[in-house]
């Protein structure tokens, strides 16, 4: 004989509760969700998109420590080349002088008058080979001296074979600095070393043929820093694009992941509006009682 479950008023109103009670929490989700635009409270609202927001957060902390090496590196360079193409056209100007005083059309008072602007431009040339960029020298690698040249006598304050680098990706890193006796040439030798003779052989009225070739080649080894650097910068603000690319496109990937879409949050969370207001008067209804349902 087949047995008849009997539902009793009692358990229409459990089941009813029960119903109400699920999409009271999903609409209390939805509106925790649309005010904080979140799309996950909890781990367990989505466990794979918990993880790619996850990795997407890890990746962009690293990519942006390497946009700060970057735009650290890119001011390095940009303040060593500027002292450099300032200190080539301070040669350009000595060699000038030079070659017009070599030709015999300048007296010895002219002589006088250019080896007194050789001085003035020689110590301009030193100021920019102690160029400083947040209190470290550009021209002095890893050294803590004050300047990276000192006068008098002449003195390169560096370290030899301790250049300044910074890492600009997990496998790479690359110089930032220049140091002095690559560009300057090393003292004795240096091109400070030759406009002090220039200036001697001005005064002196001697030959200054030798002091052409030698102004030459001290130009060169600038422009050779200057052209060495250049190409090194040029990587830096390629990958410096590379990066930035890179951290727009992990930001949308941790905000499509994390994120609630505001638009789509407003459409859901009016639709479990209206369910939960269309429950609530279903049940209204289906709780209606009467003394008959009382003789059940």
């Amino acid at each position: 004989m087949t047995m008849m479950n009997r539902v009793t008023s009692s358990m229409t109103a459990a089941a009813t509760r029960a119903n109400l009670q699920d999409s009271a929490k999903s609409l209390a989700e939805l509106q925790t969700k649309a005010a904080s635009r979140q799309a996950i409270s909890r781990p367990s609202d989505d466990p794979a998109g918990t993880r790619t927001a996850m990795t997407a957060r890890a990746e962009l902390a690293r990519t942006t420590q390497y946009e700060r090496n970057l735009q650290n590196a890119d001011t390095w360079m940009r303040t060593a080349d500027s002292a450099l193409q300032s200190g080539l056209d301070i040669m350009t100007r000595i060699q000038d002088l030079t070659l017009a005083a070599a030709n015999g059309t300048v007296n010895q008072a002219g002589r006088d008058a250019s080896a007194a602007e050789v001085d003035q431009l020689r110590s301009e040339l030193l100021s920019l080979a102690n160029t400083q960029i947040l209190g470290r020298n550009v021209f002095a690698g890893t050294s803590a001296e004050s300047a990276a040249y000192t006068d008098n006598p002449l003195t390169w304050n560096g370290t030899d074979g301790a250049t300044v680098e910074r890492r600009i990706s997990d496998h790479t890193t690359i110089q930032v600095d220049i140091p002095g006796e690559s560009a300057f040439g090393p003292v004795g030798n240096s091109v400070f070393d030759a406009l002090t003779q220039l200036s001697a052989t001005l005064r002196s009225g001697g030959d200054l043929s030798g002091s052409i070739g030698t102004l030459e080649s001290s130009r060169q080894l600038m422009s050779d820093a200057l052209t060495a650097s250049g190409a090194r910068h040029a990587t830096v603000g390629r990958t410096l694009e590379a990066v930035r690319t890179q951290l727009t496109e992990l930001e949308a990937t941790r905000t499509s992941t994390e994120e609630a879409d505001l638009a789509e949050s407003a459409v859901e969370l009016q639709m479990q509006q209206l369910n939960y207001q269309a429950a609530l008067a279903v049940s209204a209804q289906a709780l209606q009682t009467s003394l008959l349902d009382y003789l059940r």
